[in-house]
Formats: structure tokens, sequence, C-alpha cells
């Protein structure tokens, strides 16, 4: 395909609308701007021939069918980015193996959906969000009771799953895991680390009705920089994941300096999320979205064609560090090379706390 033009289309059903519609629009913004950077560089070298990336983003509407129907709408795009959310990259990749096409996957972390044929990841797998995070509470709570609170997606089931063996590991009693809805108002009695792992939303109202707090919080959208915006004071201490953050940096080798990606990268999330809020920051979903554009049109390049399978091949075997981190996938699929971290709110802002080799300041109890 990419012969017949000077312009290589890159297709993504994206959440503009619904429940993903934060996510989405993040996603969208990094994306957005790895295509304008790579413009800004002269383009994808196929050969003798420079390609100029276009993005056509069409709106999924957080749903399964609105991903079917963006997919038909982007039938003839060159290369194929997946939709925000596990549950929405399964259908897009059920899709995508229909026919015939690698899907690159920014926004789908559980690991089942990782492990699906034709599926390149850049994110860390979901089984392995809560490690970093268990990890820096061990030594604090040591044999801590930990109850979770997961939704019934296969993401937060994942990590659930993933939580209980490192709590085992840790030497932590796993109290249960039970949905956000029956978690008392003061789990202090069951737990002495309550871990959230649900959408955005749940994770958000869930804090608000605790009466009383066990000596350690997590929640999945701590990670976020809006969450701090939502719950003001109220997310002062809680801890949770997080795929990128601006104060770790990564020396690249794919992709433009970070200072530099750094600086569009903000501009962009806030000249499209400003209505929204961001806290300011650029937030992991866009900066994970911006790294998958460049290694799949790097891999374009490396490839020498934008044929799905030869695609995948070369995706499959490559290895590199873009501002983002490490990319490198495993013999199942799954990315194992992306290293998860840490956060906490600390004094209004959100700073990584672990690993500790990473660590920005150190993890404080309630």
């Amino acid at each position: 395909m990419a012969g017949e033009s000077s312009r290589l289309l890159i297709g993504a059903p994206l959440s503009l609308t619904g429940r993903y519609a934060l996510m989405g629009r993040l996603a969208a913004a990094g994306l957005w701007q790895a295509m304008e950077d790579v413009r800004g560089l002269g383009g994808v070298r196929i050969g003798a021939e420079r390609l100029v990336p276009a993005l056509a983003v069409v709106d999924d509407e957080s749903t399964r069918a609105g991903v079917r129907r963006a997919l038909n709408d982007l039938s003839k795009a060159d290369v194929l980015f997946g939709p925000y959310g596990s549950d929405l990259v399964e259908e897009a990749a059920g899709v995508a193996a229909e026919r015939g096409r690698v899907l690159w996957n920014h926004g789908g972390s559980a690991d089942q959906v990782q492990g699906l044929p034709r599926v390149l990841s850049v994110l860390s797998p979901a089984g392995a969000y809560a490690g970093p995070v268990l990890e820096a509470l061990a030594d604090l709570v040591p044999e801590a009771r930990l109850l979770i609170a997961a939704g019934s997606g296969r993401f937060a089931q994942t990590l659930a799953e993933g939580a209980r063996r490192v709590a085992e590991r840790l030497g932590m009693v796993v109290a249960g895991t039970i949905p956000h809805a029956d978690v008392p108002d003061d789990p202090t009695k069951q737990a002495d680390v309550l871990l959230a792992a649900g959408t955005f939303a749940d994770d958000l109202e869930l804090i608000r009705r605790l009466k009383d707090r066990p000596p350690a919080l997590a929640a999945v959208g701590a990670g976020i920089g809006r969450f701090g915006l939502e719950l003001g004071s109220q997310a002062e201490g809680v801890v949770g994941p997080s795929q990128w953050e601006e104060g770790v940096r990564f020396r690249a080798d794919v992709g433009p300096r970070e200072a530099d990606v750094i600086r569009s990268l903000r501009a962009a999330v806030m000249a499209n999320l400003r209505a929204e809020g961001t806290g300011g920051g650029i937030d992991y979903p866009a900066a994970q979205a911006y790294a998958a554009g460049q290694i799949a049109l790097r891999c374009v390049e490396e490839a020498g064609t934008t044929e799905d399978a030869a695609l995948e091949r070369v995706a499959r075997d490559f290895r590199c560090t873009t501002f983002f981190g490490r990319f490198g996938l495993g013999a199942d699929g799954r990315q194992q090379e992306h290293q998860v971290l840490a956060v906490q709110w600390q004094d209004g802002l959100k700073r990584v706390v672990g690993p500790a080799s990473l660590a920005e300041a150190e993890l404080r109890l309630g």
C-alpha cells in the first residue's frame, strides 16, 4: 500500500466520548503528537521513498460495537493502532485477526489481551501493575492484610491476580478480593492495605466515601494527574501504579530527545484536554500512545514495508528505548522490558516512590 502514495495512513479507534473518554483523548493527543514529530523529521523512509504519516482517529464511543464501526471506517489504514481499555482492545484484536492485520496496542494491559495473536504491546501487562506498589509498601507495613477492590473486567481481574501473587511472595495476608461497592466505609478492621483496581470513576467514588482509611491506600487511578484535581486533599497519601512519569528519564535510541518530547507532548495534551483539566502534566496514556507511534513507524522503516506479516516479524524481535522506557516483546507476545513505577500523592504532587532506584521521594504512610 505504501508505494501507491506519499501518504502513510495511520488509523486508530479511540474513545473521545463515553466511559474511557479521558484516557482516550489523552491517547489521541499522544498519537497525534508522535505523527507530528515524525513529519517534522521528514516522514517515514521506505527505500528511497519518504512517506508522510497522516493520522485518522474515529470515536469508538467506549463500546465494543463502536470499535467495530470505527475499524470499518479505518479499513484502508496502512498501520493500525488499538483503542484504550483492555475490553476494547480485545474487540479490536479480534477484528484485526479476522482481517490479517497487526494491532499496535498502547492502551490494553490485561495479560490475556497482550497475548492475543498479532497484538504488539508497548505498555507493561496488568499482572505487573501491583508489584512496585506492594513492594514499596511491604517494608513499611510488614505482614500486612491486603484487601483488593476489583472490577469485573479483564484488566481489573488480571491486576488483582497479580497483586495476590506479589502479596504472598512478600508475606502479606490477602484478606480477599471484592467489588468496590462491597468495601465498607471503614475497612480498617479488615485490612492494613486497601488496593482499588477499577475504572477511574470507581476508584474516585470509593475513596470519597471512605470514613476511615487503613494505614496504606492504593488505587490504579492515582497514576493520573486528574486524580489529584478530582479528590483534592483526599488524594493525599494514595499510592498507585504508573507506566511513566516525567521525573524518570531514559536515554532514547528511538524518537526525539526526551526534553523535546515532553515539551511538545505537554502542549498537545493541554490543547486537546483543556476543558477536562489534566493537572498540568502529561500522564502515561498520552506518553505510551506517543511511544507506540514512534516504535511502530520505526518498525515500518526496519521492515521496508507496511505489509502486516513483515511488520509483525520485525516488531517481535525489535528492542529499543524511547523516552517512555524500554520496549521488548516476550515469546508469549506480552511486553516484558518496560517497567511499571509506583507513585504517591504527596503535598498535592504525584511523586515516584518505587522502585527505589528511580524514586523521587520516600513513601509515606497515612
